[in-house]
This record gives C-alpha cells, structure tokens and sequence, in this order.
C-alpha cells in the first residue's frame, strides 16, 4: 500500500511538472521575422551547419517538453536561414530551392525510406512538406518549409503515436505569419 501511495505521488509530481510547459501562446521572434504559436517556455538557439546554401549559421527556436514530463509531444520547433538573392531570383530558382532543401530535410530523418513530398502553400507562401510514420519508433514527424522575406523557415513538429495531436499540430503550421 505505501508503495502504490508512493508511485501514486510521484506520477502527480511528474504530471504537475509537465504541466508548466503546456501553455500555448504566440511567440513574436523579431529577430527572424515571425511570429508563431507554440507552447512555453521556448528556446532560441544557433549553429553553423551545410545548408541549401552552403555552410550558414541556422537559427532555432523550439520547444520540448521537460525531461520530466509526460507528453504527447516530443518537439515544436521553427528555425531559419537567409536566402541568397539568386536562390529566388524567379519562380524556376525559387522551385528548385525549396525542393533541394525539403530532400535535405527528409535525409535528418531516413536515408532508407522514400518519404514523398508535396509543393505546398504555407499561409500564403510557396514552401513544400512532407509527413512521415517511422516504421520502427513511436514518433510521427511532420515538416514544412516555406521561403518568405528573403528567409527559408523550416517548421516541424514531432509527436507520438497513438495521440490525438491534429489541433496543436494544425495550430502550430497555420499560426506561422511574417512580420
């Protein structure tokens, strides 16, 4: 019996810690341009990494539950580079470097499966997306790329299985906006 009070107790401690990073709020990131809906707290963070561009310092801004939390959530994160002029120059090279970038970006999570990927428009700016079920895990991951205001903004959000996720994900990609 204590030991079932005790796990009972520990499982609330766990649950009301999570809890602290499950307010949904919109996040303006003047710095890259955009405002986005998410969870709290966010973290902005950078790294110099081989891009569509070349080697190019990519911002991010994200949200994880913490290590203590139980969540059906495992990231929400947006990040961003700046576009050379002639990377969307015109609708061809514009095309060509949101398709380069989306199959860079399926390659972060398999190098074995085919992930297929559409053109999309994000809220009004030309991007491409694809989702993706891993066969082996418990994770579904969801991306979309979009260029607007001389930037490449890579969206994703990943998830568990077996949640009902659709509203947060859905409001998450549709609260994106430039500023």
């Amino acid at each position: 019996m204590r030991t079932f009070i005790s796990l009972l107790c520990l499982s609330f401690i766990i649950l009301s810690c999570g809890e602290k990073n499950n307010k949904w709020t919109t996040h303006n990131i003047p710095e890259g341009g955009f405002s986005v809906g998410m969870f709290s707290p966010v973290e902005k963070t950078k790294k110099t990494e081989i891009t569509v561009f070349g080697k190019q310092e990519r911002h991010f801004v994200s949200w994880k539950p913490s290590s203590v939390a139980i969540d059906k959530f495992k990231l929400f994160e947006v990040s961003y580079i700046n576009c050379p002029a002639s990377a969307i120059a015109d609708s061809i090279q514009l095309n060509a470097t949101l398709d380069k970038a989306i199959d860079m970006r399926k390659n972060d999570f398999s190098e074995v499966d085919v992930i297929e990927s559409q053109a999309i428009e994000l809220n009004g700016y030309p991007g491409r997306a694809f989702f993706y079920d891993a066969p082996k895990g418990n994770t579904l991951v969801s991306v979309k790329i979009c260029i607007a205001n001389g930037k490449l903004y890579d969206l994703v959000a990943i998830a568990k299985k077996n949640y009902s996720t659709n509203n947060e994900m859905s409001n998450f990609f549709n609260s994106f906006k430039t500023l």
